[in-house]
């Protein structure tokens, strides 16, 4: 289920997204947060996909992070960046993130 977000949060979202990401899509769809993020310096697209399910805050990630370990930092750091902000923002403390299918520790 999609996290109910306010205007002025979406934009510190993206702000926060912004220091590591170009971005080129973040829209809110039915079941989630969608953003559409670009690495210039590696060339690579990643996609966040942040939502809610029982009391539960995700963050899905999809990422060819497999063989390059400054992006794999990168896609982690602002997947924490975000989930600090959001955890903040909406009270929910328990957090998981899924990189590439797998969930993985912050």
């Amino acid at each position: 289920m999609r996290i109910n977000l306010s205007e002025i949060q979406i934009t510190e979202i993206k702000r926060i997204v912004q220091k590591e990401w170009l971005i080129k899509g973040l829209e809110p769809i039915d079941e989630y947060l969608f953003i559409h993020c670009f690495s210039k310096t590696h060339k690579e697209t990643v996609y966040y996909h942040l939502y809610k399910e029982n009391n539960t805050l995700i963050i899905r990630c999809y990422a060819r992070v497999f063989d390059n370990i400054a992006l794999t930092v990168m896609v982690r750091r602002a997947a924490k960046n975000v989930f600090e902000y959001l955890v903040n923002q909406t009270g929910l403390q328990n957090t998981r993130y899924i990189e590439n299918g797998m969930e993985c520790k912050l």
